[in-house]
């Protein structure tokens, strides 16, 4: 479904929470450039006669600022769901920075990798052990410092 980036953004959240038990959201975020001349995609439209098709080539001609320029494809993908929207360039460093500070916001929704987390507690209880060894070399070595003085 292609939305506006305003419902987009508001609709990734509810997809992060759907996903947190189970499942995952794949986000992509990529340059929306179609193929072919002007000339080429006017006569597609009307062989066509798409509603729809038209419109998406109506918007991306009015994003498109010039021919250096492209507009933005951002693509959020659940088994259930699919979303997009066409970012243009002009207002891509906005829609980013709001992404951004949305993605921040849903973090703790996120589930975390749980290969992460037992190597994490397996290098502390190594860690761990580790300064126990070594304090208790070190009082070793003065119990006998203290018996040959003693």
């Amino acid at each position: 479904m292609l939305a506006n980036n305003t419902e987009f953004l508001k609709a990734l959240p509810s997809l992060f929470t759907e996903t947190k038990e189970s499942g995952s959201v794949s986000v992509t975020i990529k340059r929306y450039d179609y193929q072919g001349t002007k000339a080429q995609r006017e006569k597609k439209r009307l062989a066509k006669q798409n509603k729809n098709d038209e419109a998406m080539h109506l918007l991306v001609d009015g994003l498109s600022l010039d021919d250096n320029e492209y507009a933005t494809l951002v693509r959020a993908v659940t088994p259930k769901k699919k979303l997009s929207t066409l970012v243009g360039p002009a207002d891509l460093d906005a829609f980013l920075a709001r992404y951004h500070g949305l993605l921040l916001v849903s973090v703790d929704t996120i589930k975390k990798n749980e290969r992460l987390r037992k190597k994490k507690a397996t290098t502390k209880r190594l860690a761990a052990r580790k300064a126990r060894a070594a304090t208790e070399k070190a009082k070793l070595k003065k119990q006998k410092a203290d018996q040959k003085t003693a």
